[in-house]
């Protein structure tokens, strides 16, 4: 294996760090030399019995099988990913992942923390564009953190995202929903290995690798003013980009079953199926390729989620969950008769009944519909039993 370098500089400009990273350098040091630094980056060097031949593998056994990481996918496109991941893993560089919304950024995110050095550190992941809705600290807290007293309300000192992550990995996803200060502040933080909280007066020493995510196209990011290009070159040093699930091929066929055995593990593990795992009919297939997916895995994944609830013992379609528009969703105009005035523990118990009988028994697709969970339509029947 190549052997791990590691650049001690006194005079490290971003273009000279950038280059070196290229090369594929290890990581570099500015002096004078930052002591916990140098312990904790030591302690990441591979050992060369570390990734074995076993490992080796094991590893390109599961990727032939399309697994790769928290990734599923055979395609030439998705394989393409797979070598960028298993490349740039084991470095320190800085990771700017792109791709349209769902295709899976933070799955691939974590996936390159897991095949890195850091893998037995944090894995910090922070939505830049949700923040302001979510939280009541200033950006520039929630990223540096903030000492005692820093301002109105702060009775404790709060660690930021930066100390989080210590001796592992930030994803900052939407990175250019960032305020522009607080990428300047990023920046300076990579460049100067320190940061200091809100209110403090003390460097801190940072150790933590930077992922990030853009949902817009990179340039048309920069072009707009909402990613600082000084930020984005020191990221596209090492970039992946995600194919949207339309390039993917029989990709979209491989996912949609993993997600029906993933609900159907689900359904066993919680009790609610006891009988056989659902199944999926060649034509529910032959619509999942004929999709285009605008919303990528993600809209994938929810719109198999639906089918399944919706659906008997084998999933036939896509659509299982619009038949018949919402009232009666695909259940042959089957009606219940009540009479104004019957108690309303009644009408439920009809209407259970009913429902029941309609779905020829299937206990889940019923709560679907009813639109309560499989356990609370248990403990009706249980009920109903009763009396």
């Amino acid at each position: 294996g190549a052997l791990p370098v590691i650049v001690m500089t006194g005079n490290a400009t971003v273009e000279s760090a950038i280059e070196g990273l290229r090369q594929g350098i290890w990581d570099y040091l500015l002096k004078p030399v930052n002591i916990p630094r140098l312990r904790s980056l030591l302690a990441r060097i591979p050992r060369p019995y570390e990734l074995t031949e076993e490992v080796r593998a094991l590893r390109a056994t599961l990727r032939n099988l399309g697994h790769f990481g928290g990734l599923l996918g055979r395609s030439s496109a998705i394989q393409h990913v797979y070598d960028l991941i298993e490349h740039t893993a084991p470095t320190e560089a800085a990771v700017l992942i792109c791709g349209e919304s769902g295709t899976g950024k933070k799955v691939a995110a974590r996936t390159l923390h897991e095949m890195s050095r850091r893998r037995k550190g944090p894995f910090v992941s922070f939505d830049c564009a949700a923040a302001n809705e979510t939280s009541n600290r200033s950006m520039e807290s929630l990223m540096f953190g903030h000492e005692r007293g820093a301002f109105a309300g702060a009775e404790n000192r709060e660690p930021g995202l930066l100390e989080q992550a210590g001796g592992g990995t930030l994803f900052l996803d939407q990175i250019d929903a960032l305020p522009l200060t607080q990428q300047e502040a990023l920046l300076r933080a990579l460049d100067s290995q320190t940061f200091m909280r809100v209110g403090g007066s003390n460097k801190i020493v940072t150790d933590f690798r930077l992922l990030a995510a853009t949902r817009l196209p990179v340039k048309e990011a920069v072009a707009d003013g909402k990613l600082r290009e000084d930020l984005f070159l020191r990221l596209n040093a090492s970039s992946i980009a995600l194919p949207p699930l339309r390039d993917r091929g029989d990709d979209i066929a491989l996912l949609a079953e993993h997600f029906v055995d993933e609900l159907n593990r689900e359904n066993h593990v919680s009790g609610i199926t006891s009988g056989a795992p659902k199944r999926v009919s060649p034509d529910f297939i032959r619509e999942c390729l004929a999709t285009e997916w605008p919303g990528n895995v993600r809209e994938l994944r929810e719109r198999v989620r639906r089918a399944y609830h919706a659906s008997g013992d084998v999933i036939d379609t896509l659509h299982a969950d619009e038949q018949g528009g919402a009232g009666g969703r695909g259940l042959n105009g089957s009606s219940v008769q009540v009479t104004v005035g019957t108690a309303l523990a009644d009408v439920e118990d009809m209407l259970i009944r009913a429902t029941l009988e309609a779905v020829g028994g299937t206990r889940h697709r019923a709560a679907t519909l009813l639109g309560i969970s499989p356990k609370t339509l248990y403990n009706k029947l249980q009920r109903m039993k009763l009396e």
